[in-house]
């Protein structure tokens, strides 16, 4: 059997622009990959500038107010003034500075740079201007990625100090605009999406001319990037020229460190090199990532290396919180509220934002994380794609000291003694959304096999760089695996091979899939592609995987069960009782095998069911069919389990209904004492071996099945004749004499034959 049920978590990507599509399908294209152009901002207006690979530059003097800034810049370079850069503390903001400084220094003229800490907060703050000026006067304050939304702040400079303030940002336009000249593309450009770090390298362009502003465009790119800028127009004509002309000697040496190619990729940047440039401002200073940007002429190995240990230090932290924070996960209560809340009194505000970022990939619900900072806890939170986070937070508006952000992300204080209040008011607002927004979705934009060939999409896939990670196409397989094995330490990897011959590869939790797969099992799956640096074919990287149910499972059913089953029965509940269960909102439903499963489809409305197959897909109503160990059932508000009489599985749950099966030979095993006195001697034999498992392979193989390997081990453990104390190793108690008819488990299953 092949089927699919995951017809509620696999979706393909909606078409937002239906006539664009139409468009490219006219040029020739197939549909499968005009829908990838078109979600990718291919359309009638650009689709010839992507035929020819034409970069795509707009003239700077076209942004509002940018004459006027030049005007003044040159004026100031032209009397040999001194200048003022002001920035900010991510990688945007670093890169924009250090891309003025760099210009206005290859110029002879003096400037200096000054950036705020984490914990003084993002934008101008006038006391900083003001106390740069108490050791030099300079004759001109340039804001860079900030500025826009500081009207009062730049009132105060220029009144107090009498200097000329040019802003220079990308951010959304406030009410009240700074009396000043403010160069951003949202007052009037014709790509308003530019990075702070892409308006200060159109400055440049403007005071110097393309050629010259080449010289700074790895720098524009890494900002472009670290800002996670849409990878359209002239931001992608940006990227482009940036990591063709990636010389800054530096960042290079930062990359060589960094297990980068000698090509640098816009996925370097986005999963390499940014973060270590924001590590600095995360649990340091900004100013040991500026002084790296800075050197671009030479390369300082005792400041590359400075940066690199705050980025160790970041991870340190991150991980102590993370131990922190899964203390106060439980997982039950995380999906009663569809909320993850978590604070403490310590953790730094730099993290806070990856650490809601990490909770929310884990539990696919919005996420609160806050730390103390005085007398009110300062928050960032994250939400997912389904719903508005910006429209949840403005209900509770009420109660916080102020917040800010947009659909996916807030930032927040609120009072030390409304947090709670808060954490119930957020609670109630998500409990009136719809369920189904917050089942885990995974959106593809293709299907191999149906709508286009591997290859075809991997040359795509080329065309379109540079792509953000988050930006790369997806593509769903269905189909049966050859091989499969695992790998890495603790063999967490998976590597396999499909019946169409694509390889795919699944890293960290996929290797535990390995032994049910490798003997020509079913999957569906979605996965990006990519040219394998060994084989130099195209691969398939692993975004989830679903197992579909295969013959190969039969044998797995059994052993799973075997293994976690418990001779006592559950409390059970008659079937009318199940059935109410069944239509909660919040339930699954544990199967022993899948035969089981579709024979009681056919007397419970199963339909809007999802299956799971050994492991856990996250969602909220599930059939699960034969169960892993590390299965999660804490989230769910009911478990309704069909067992056996006599035989089931061990579940950590409240509620469970007991309906005889439809496939009593699941629970059939030859259960004698000679079979017992067989997996005895062997283990005994052997003494320290490389692993039970290992015992059976070496002395069983044949005179007794795996499955009777598996309950003797139980059997002999519950009458305490051995104790395995871990996989490798089993204690013997020679003192101890009993008859296998005390064990409970020997009697369970004596009359399964």
């Amino acid at each position: 059997m092949f089927s699919s049920d995951m017809k509620n978590r696999y979706i393909k990507r909606a078409i937002t622009d239906e006539q664009g599509v139409r468009y490219l399908v006219d040029r020739g294209l197939s549909r499968g990959i005009a829908e990838i152009l078109s979600a990718r901002g291919i359309n009638a207006d650009n689709y010839d500038d992507f035929v020819n690979d034409k970069a795509v530059f707009h003239s700077p003097f076209e942004m509002a107010n940018m004459s006027a800034a030049v005007e003044t810049i040159n004026y100031v370079m032209d009397c040999g003034g001194k200048i003022l850069i002001y920035g900010d503390y991510d990688a945007d903001g670093l890169t924009a500075s250090s891309i003025l400084s760099l210009y206005f220094s290859d110029n002879g003229i003096d400037n200096d740079v000054i950036v705020p800490t984490r914990d003084e907060g993002y934008g101008l703050h006038a006391e900083n201007v003001i106390n740069a000026f108490r050791n030099n006067f300079y004759d001109l304050v340039i804001t860079v990625d900030c500025g826009i939304s500081n009207a009062e702040d730049i009132d105060k400079i220029i009144s107090e100090l009498g200097v000329e303030v040019i802003v220079t940002d990308h951010h959304e336009l406030p009410e009240t605009l700074p009396d000043c000249i403010c160069v951003n593309p949202k007052l009037g450009y014709p790509f308003p999406y530019l990075a702070g770090a892409g308006v200060a390298w159109k400055l440049v362009e403007a005071l110097a001319g393309r050629d010259v502003a080449a010289k700074y465009s790895d720098l524009a790119c890494i900002g472009t990037i670290g800002d996670i800028m849409p990878m359209q127009d002239e931001n992608r004509a940006l990227v482009k020229l940036g990591l063709a002309n990636m010389r800054h000697k530096s960042i290079r040496k930062l990359a060589e460190l960094s297990n980068c190619a000698q090509e640098i990729t816009a996925t370097d940047v986005a999963m390499r090199l940014a973060p270590k440039i924001n590590a600095a401002g995360r649990v340091g200073s900004p100013l040991a990532a500026l002084s790296v940007l800075l050197g671009r002429d030479k390369t300082d190995l005792t400041k590359i290396n400075a940066l690199l240990s705050l980025n160790d230090k970041r991870k340190q932290i991150l991980d102590e919180i993370t131990a922190q924070s899964d203390a106060m996960c439980d997982p039950k209560v995380i999906a009663e509220d569809r909320l993850v809340f978590l604070y403490s009194e310590d953790w730094p505000r730099g993290l806070l934002g990856i650490v809601a970022s990490r909770y929310k990939e884990r539990y696919k619900v919005p996420v609160v994380v806050m730390t103390l900072d005085g007398d009110d806890y300062v928050g960032s939170a994250r939400g997912i794609d389904t719903i508005n986070l910006f429209d949840i937070f403005s209900c509770c508006k009420d109660c916080l000291t102020k917040f800010g952000g947009h659909k996916a992300s807030v930032g927040f204080s609120v009072a030390k003694d409304r947090a709670e209040e808060l954490r119930r008011r957020l609670v109630e607002t998500l409990g009136k959304l719809d369920p189904q927004l917050f089942e885990k979705r995974i959106c593809y934009d293709i299907e191999l096999g149906k709508d286009g060939n591997a290859l075809d999409i991997l040359k795509l896939s080329e065309r379109l760089q540079p792509m953000l990670p988050q930006d790369k196409i997806l593509c769903r397989v269905t189909d049966s695996v050859k091989f499969a094995n695992s790998f890495g330490k603790d063999n967490v990897h998976l590597s396999a091979t499909l019946s169409s011959g694509l390889e795919i590869k699944g890293f960290y939790k996929y290797g535990t899939m390995a032994p049910f797969i490798r003997n020509g099992a079913n999957v569906d799956l979605v996965c990006s592609l990519e040219t394998d640096s060994y084989k130099h074919n195209v691969c398939g990287i692993i975004e989830d995987m679903y197992l579909c149910n295969s013959v190969c499972f039969d044998e797995f059913y059994r052993l799973n069960l075997l293994k976690n089953f418990r001779p006592n029965p559950h409390r059970f509940i008659s079937e009318a009782e199940a059935e109410t269960l069944l239509r909660s909102d919040s339930v699954a439903a544990v199967f022993d095998d899948y035969e089981t499963y579709l024979d009681y489809t056919k007397r419970y409305d199963l339909e809007d069911f999802c299956t799971d197959i050994f492991f856990d897909s996250g969602l909220t109503k599930v059939a699960v069919i034969s169960p892993t160990d590390s299965y999660d059932f804490g989230r769910f508000e009911n478990v309704v389990y069909f067992a056996e009489e006599n035989i089931s599985r061990d579940l950590p749950a409240a509620k469970y209904a007991h309906v005889l099966p439809a496939r009593e030979e699941l629970y059939m095993l030859d259960m004698t004492r000679d079979v017992c006195v067989t997996a005895y001697s062997a283990l005994k034999r052997k003494g320290k071996f490389d692993s039970i498992k290992n015992v059976y392979d070496k002395y069983l193989t044949g005179k007794i099945s795996y499955g009777q390997y598996v309950v003797a081990l139980r059997v002999l453990e519950e009458l305490k004749l051995i104790k395995v104390a871990d996989k490798f190793n089993v204690e013997f108690d020679n003192s101890v004499k009993r008859d296998l008819s005390e064990s409970t488990i020997f009697r369970a299953f004596q009359n399964k034959r």
